[in-house]
C-alpha cells in the first residue's frame, strides 16, 4: 500500500576506510526529521493510512532482523523515532498500538523476560512480531478499504481551505489573491481571526495539530507543551465573547480530556462558514444572502466528518421576547442546506443551560457519545 520513501541518501563519512569505490560511498539512512515531521502533524506528501502501513512494515521488518541475528538497516536512535512516530499516527487514525518496548535494547530485553531467547528463540520472536503487528497491518487495509468504498459519500466532499476561526473583533476583510486555486488574503482585521494554514487530510484536525501550528504561529518555541496549550486555550475562549453557554461547552470538552487531548479532534470556535464582504449595516439591516456565516463550534473527525455544534440564544428562534416562526424557519432551512452538503449539525437550546451543574453532566455525557460514534 504504501509507497512514502522513509530515507535519504548521505554520504557515508567511513566510505574510503571501508574501502568502498568512490561511487558507491553514499548510504541510505531514515529521515529523521520528515519522520519527527509526520508525528507532530499529517504532511501535504504523506497520506495517514499509507504512513502508518510503511512505518508498521518497517519496524516489524528491522525487529525480525534484530531479534533473529540479522544485521538491521536502521540504527538505535532510527528505530526509536520510527516505533514512536507509528504509535502517535496510529492513534491519530483510532488503532491501539503500545509494544511493551521502545527501541532493539528494551525489545531484547523483553523477549528475554517471556522466555523467547535460547533454543527456538528465532522463531518465538518471530511469530511474536506477526502476533504484534498483523492485525495492526489488517486495520490498516480495512481503513483504507473503508475510504475507498466511501469515497464522496461519507463525510463532506471536497478539500478543507481557509479554516478561518476564533474571532475577537471586527470581521475580517477578504479578497481572492488567487481566484483560480481559491487563495484568499485577510487584507484588514486579520489580528482578530486566527487562519489555519496547514494541510489536513482524512485524519482531521487534532489538539495536537492545532497546538503545533499554534507554537508556530504565535512564536512560542522556547514554550512548554503545557504553556502552548493554555495560550492556545486562552485565545479560543476569548473569541466566545463572554457567552456563558459556550464558554462552558468549551471548558467542558477540554476539562473532560485534558490528560488525553492531542489525539482528540480539535473544538474550533466561531468558524467561518460563508463569508459575505458586507457587513449588517452595509447592508441596510438586511440578512446576509448566504444565511449562517459563523457556526459556532466545529470539529474535524477523519474521513473528511464535520460536526457543527450550535449553542441557540433567544435569537435564533426571537424576535425580542417574542416567538418568530420566519427565524426558526430560516434555521432549519440553513440546517437542512449544510447536513445536505453532509455536515451533521447538533444543537443545544438556551434552556438547558440554567442549571450549570446538570449542563455539564449532559455534556460531558454528550462528548463521550459524539467521540464513541465519529472518533474510530
Amino acid at each position: 500500500m504504501s509507497a512514502i520513501n522513509f530515507f535519504i541518501e548521505e554520504e557515508d563519512p567511513e566510505w574510503d576506510l571501508k574501502g568502498l569505490d568512490p561511487e558507491h560511498r553514499m548510504r541510505s539512512v531514515l529521515d529523521i526529521a520528515f519522520i519527527d515531521r509526520l508525528r507532530t502533524a499529517p504532511q501535504a506528501d504523506a497520506d495517514d493510512i499509507e504512513t502508518a502501513y510503511g512505518l508498521a512494515e518497517l519496524a516489524k521488518t528491522e525487529l525480525t532482523a534484530f531479534g533473529t541475528g540479522q544485521e538491521p538497516r536502521l540504527s538505535a536512535e532510527e528505530i526509536t523515532a520510527a516505533l514512536r512516530t507509528l504509535r502517535t499516527v496510529l492513534r491519530r487514525l483510532g488503532i491501539a498500538f503500545d509494544p511493551p518496548f521502545r527501541d532493539f535494547g528494551s525489545f531484547r530485553d523483553y523477549w528475554i523476560e517471556q522466555g523467547m531467547a535460547g533454543g527456538g528463540g528465532y522463531a518465538a520472536r518471530r511469530g511474536y512480531l506477526n502476533r504484534l503487528f498483523n492485525p495492526v497491518l489488517a486495520n490498516l487495509d480495512e481503513l483504507d478499504e473503508q475510504r475507498a468504498t466511501h469515497a464522496g459519500v461519507k463525510g463532506v466532499d471536497g478539500q478543507l481551505k481557509n479554516l478561518i476561526f476564533a474571532s475577537t473583533g471586527p470581521k475580517p476583510e477578504i479578497v481572492l489573491r488567487d481566484a483560480v486555486s481559491n487563495v484568499i488574503e485577510v487584507t484588514s482585521n486579520a489580528e482578530f481571526c486566527l487562519v489555519y494554514d496547514r494541510p489536513l487530510q482524512d485524519s482531521g484536525l487534532t489538539w495536537g495539530e492545532l497546538a503545533a501550528w499554534w507554537r508556530a504561529m504565535a512564536q512560542l518555541n522556547d514554550a512548554t507543551d503545557l504553556e502552548v496549550a493554555r495560550a492556545l486555550y486562552e485565545r479560543l475562549l476569548a473569541s466566545m465573547n463572554e457567552n456563558e453557554a459556550e464558554q462552558l461547552v468549551f471548558r467542558t470538552y477540554c476539562e473532560r480530556y485534558r490528560d488525553e487531548p492531542t489525539a482528540l479532534p480539535a473544538l474550533l470556535p466561531q468558524v467561518y462558514l460563508h463569508y459575505d464582504p458586507l457587513t449588517l449595516r452595509q447592508r441596510g439591516g438586511r440578512p446576509s444572502v448566504l444565511m449562517r456565516e459563523r457556526m459556532d463550534f466545529l470539529l474535524l473527525f477523519p474521513a473528511n466528518v464535520r460536526i457543527v455544534l450550535e449553542v441557540d440564544g433567544k435569537q435564533h428562534y426571537a424576535e425580542g421576547d417574542v416567538a418568530s416562526p420566519r427565524l426558526y424557519a430560516q434555521m432549519m432551512t440553513e440546517d437542512r442546506r449544510i447536513r445536505l452538503r453532509g455536515y451533521e449539525v447538533y444543537r443545544f437550546g438556551g434552556d438547558e443551560f440554567t442549571d450549570k451543574g446538570a449542563a455539564t453532566t449532559m455534556l460531558r455525557s454528550f462528548f463521550d457519545d459524539l467521540l464513541a460514534r465519529y472518533a474510530a
